[in-house]
């Protein structure tokens, strides 16, 4: 009778060893300390994070835009602070769904979304978030908050996200 059962996903140990299943075990959960090809890269060694990080609130940015362009951005987060709750209010909106970027001067940015869904954006030095937008680079945009940034007022920044009701 053979080793292996006919059919089956598992290769013939006598063609491959009878060790194969070891080229899949991972040592650091078996126990065993780590060979130096499976030690962890260095920051130096480090490729850039293709969706831009994780929110670092120790300094007060207002958009993320995507540093790798091997993909579009499918998405674009809009992240506002609420002081009284202590948590974050976002959307997360779909780039193929915004029919129209509406900018007044610097200071405002209108996002029209399909489905009725209306986002205004309003700070200083705008312009720039609005080239970004265009290109579809933004990942998320964030509104300052001083409970968050006290002595942060920097420019660009982003003073106000409010969603607007389509029937209003």
């Amino acid at each position: 009778m053979p080793d292996s059962i006919p059919n089956s996903w598992e290769p013939d140990p006598r063609q491959v060893g009878k060790n194969w299943r070891d080229m899949f075990r991972d040592p650091q959960r078996d126990g065993q300390p780590p060979s130096q090809a499976a030690q962890p890269p260095t920051a130096r060694d480090e490729l850039p994070d293709e969706d831009g990080g994780a929110l670092d609130l120790t300094e007060y940015k207002p958009w993320i835009v995507q540093r790798v362009r091997s993909r579009p951005a499918l998405m674009l987060e809009l992240r506002r602070y609420e002081p009284r709750s202590g948590f974050w209010h976002s959307w997360g909106l779909p780039y193929h769904a915004l029919c129209t970027v509406e900018s007044v001067g610097d200071r405002m940015l209108s996002l029209d979304f399909s489905s009725g869904r209306q986002f205004v954006i309003k700070g200083r030095g705008l312009h720039e978030l609005t080239r970004h937008i265009q290109q579809g680079t933004v990942l998320g945009i964030i509104e300052h908050s001083i409970a968050l940034w006290p002595g942060s007022m920097t420019q660009p920044i982003v003073t106000a996200i409010r969603r607007v009701d389509a029937a209003s």
